[in-house]
């Protein structure tokens, strides 16, 4: 099972459409972590055949998105939230230890614009970074989540144009 993440899209949709595109048919699913939650339900209408799930994040506004939430998938229980209430700026200690109490096997998260992928704690964290507005002198990036036979890969992809796509971990 493969999972496309996005996070931080802020209403440039360019990238995150061209990435859609070219992987329809390759993700079983499509994970959107706020700002924007509008940007996912767009997406979502544009490309009805995949399953999106999503939450807001600190610019978000809509009511009926949920600002967290847990899927399983693949026999694991992932996740989803922006980051914002858990000062994922300052550093991870508290998401880590947010996610464990949840029941998470990864926690997935945006709101710093700037990729990760690191196990080796009890719970696994990945943050796609942003396919529209990146920090930290990256190209625009996204994330895929491979999950089979009970693991579970994060790769950070380098979003070139809407052709060429390179994954940096």
């Amino acid at each position: 099972m493969k999972i496309l993440v996005l996070s931080d899209t802020h209403a440039y949709l360019e990238n995150a459409r061209a990435v859609l595109a070219r992987l329809q048919g390759k993700v079983d699913a499509v994970f959107h972590l706020g700002d924007h939650d509008d940007d996912a339900v767009a997406l979502q209408q544009e490309f009805p055949k995949l399953p999106f799930h999503y939450v807001k994040g600190n610019n978000d506004y809509r009511v009926d998105t949920p600002s967290q939430k847990l899927v399983r998938l693949g026999g694991k229980n992932l996740l989803l939230t922006h980051g914002h209430k858990q000062r994922v700026y300052w550093n991870y200690d508290t998401i880590s230890y947010w996610a464990e109490e949840q029941g998470a096997d990864v926690v997935l998260f945006g709101h710093t614009h700037m990729p990760l992928w690191e196990t080796g704690g009890r719970v696994a964290l990945f943050n796609p970074g942003s396919i529209s507005l990146p920090r930290g002198g990256t190209l625009p990036t996204f994330g895929i989540l491979t999950m089979e036979g009970g693991r579970i890969e994060g790769a950070i992809m380098e979003y070139w144009n809407k052709e060429h796509f390179k994954r940096i971990n």
